[in-house]
């Protein structure tokens, strides 16, 4: 039988206070990252036990918080449905009106989310389910290079403080942007540093700073700005090397200097007794400097090493006794060393000065031994020649009588004075050459020898031709080698 009696109106109001909304789940959706202060692997996330978000039905609102053993939602003031008509549900993450960027190091990622709003009606037979996206870009530093190990610290230029307009970004709060710490902690089983931030660009020159323990934070610069945007993971290597060194000869006191890392020696011009020990990975710059030492080379490099040359510099070298190494300009132990300069006017000169006792000799201009290399770059290079008064010298740029290391000029420009008797201006006396290259279309030789060398380049008694070629554009003498030569010249 037909039931006759009247059905209520869709929007018939209910008693306050009986039907409250069911929720069924709170879903993140990732979008690249995770969310909450929930366990976070990384790309993933999971609500903990205690989060709190706002719900809204409605014109009404309320703070739920997830029941992990049960894995249900809770409030102590819940929302009820207050008709049958259809009502909108929203909810958002956190609950407090505003967010703070500046504490994630301790208490953990900053996050924003906001759930797709809903439309659900009483009665209906699935319970509200709302699903959750991140309103923040998230940044994860790994740190690389050899000082990696010692940074206690990553901050992220970030504005302070933001609105939280109900799961939405809303306006910027705290003041002018500042440089926030990151949260340190492992991803894949790796170190990094993590902070959640607002869309917008990361500039390479000032976002990123890092400290060591009780250091001062020193800046990073990155290739490229890197945009960011919410919902996603940027995840940005850092090369940390040691921060640069300057010395300032005009104040260091002594007649001896360690140096490395990257190191920046500044000079005045003024001549200054002293010699310098580059240890091994050294980024070398010398700036103005004009060194002098008696007995051992003015530089000498300990291992690979790179050189550059800023404005004007000058090295002299004064042998001891038959030790030819004493009184080069700079004497490479072993290892490459690399020279280049900033700009085409960065100048090295090097002369050598022979010792007063009998017999008296000379040094190299740059010294490479056969465990040694040279590559030259670019810059104004001289080597000066050597005095007439005394009796034997070592080559401008190589060896005397042994083995010299392979030795590549690739530019620059080049000049190597007068040796003397049998000496090649590049190579040796009567030792061997590993490996002598020269190439390049703007490379500029001129080289000298002695008054009995067989040849400028090469062994200059003759008796060694070694492994040598001449090529690529390169001018030798005043001559351009467009084909290839080998062979001493």
């Amino acid at each position: 039988m037909a039931d006759d009696s009247p059905t209520a109106p869709a929007d018939d109001p209910l008693p306050p206070g009986l039907y409250p909304l069911q929720i069924a789940s709170l879903t993140i959706v990732a979008d690249g990252q995770p969310g909450t202060r929930l366990a976070d692997n990384g790309n993933a996330t999971s609500w903990q036990p205690g989060d709190q978000v706002m719900v809204s039905l409605g014109d009404k609102q309320a703070i739920y918080t997830y029941n992990a053993d049960t894995d249900t939602w809770q409030s102590d003031a819940p929302l009820y449905w207050q008709s049958k008509a259809p009502q909108t549900v929203n909810a958002w993450y956190p609950v407090a009106a505003e967010i703070d960027f500046t504490q994630q190091n301790i208490q953990g990622l900053t996050y924003l989310l906001k759930a797709n709003p809903v439309s659900a009606t009483y009665g209906q037979e699935e319970p509200v389910n709302l699903t959750f996206h991140h309103q923040l870009a998230k940044v994860r530093v790994v740190l690389e290079g050899a000082k990696a190990q010692d940074v206690a610290a990553v901050t992220v230029r970030s504005y302070p403080k933001s609105v939280n307009d109900k799961g939405a970004l809303g306006a910027r709060t705290g003041g002018d942007p500042i440089y926030v710490p990151m949260l340190q902690t492992t991803y894949e089983g790796q170190p990094c540093w993590e902070a959640t931030l607002r869309s917008g660009t990361l500039q390479a020159d000032d976002s990123f700073k890092v400290a060591k323990e009780g250091g001062n934070p020193m800046q990073v610069v990155l290739d490229e700005n890197i945009s960011i945007e919410a919902g996603e993971v940027y995840t940005i290597n850092i090369n940390v090397e040691q921060a640069p060194t300057e010395i300032d000869l005009s104040t260091h006191e002594g007649t001896t200097l360690t140096v490395s890392g990257k190191t920046t020696i500044k000079g005045n011009g003024q001549q200054k007794n002293l010699q310098v020990t580059v240890e091994p990975n050294t980024e070398l710059t010398l700036q103005n400097v004009n060194l002098s030492n008696q007995g051992a080379a003015p530089v000498v490099f300990k291992g690979d090493a790179t050189l550059t040359l800023e404005g004007v510099n000058t090295l002299e070298g004064e042998c001891v006794v038959w030790d030819f190494g004493s009184g080069s300009g700079i004497y490479i132990e072993q290892g490459t060393l690399t020279i280049n300069a900033d700009n085409e006017n960065a100048s090295l000169t090097i002369s050598r000065k022979y010792n007063v006792e009998p017999n008296s000799r000379a040094g190299m201009g740059i010294y490479v031994p056969e465990n040694a290399s040279l590559i030259i770059k670019s810059g104004k290079i001289t080597v000066n020649d050597v005095s007439s008064e005394g009796d034997d010298s070592g080559a401008g740029i190589g060896t005397r009588d042994e083995t010299c290391g392979n030795i590549t000029i690739e530019g620059g420009y080049i000049t190597v004075g007068k040796c003397s008797w049998y000496t090649a201006g590049i190579g040796s006396l009567n030792g061997d050459c590993k490996g002598i290259t020269i190439t390049g279309e703007n490379t500029v030789v001129n080289v000298s020898k002695g008054d009995f060398a067989s040849c400028y380049i090469g062994s200059g008694d003759g008796t060694v031709t070694g492994n040598i070629t001449i090529g690529g554009g390169a001018t030798v003498n005043g001559v351009k080698y467009t084909e290839t030569h080998t062979g001493p010249l």
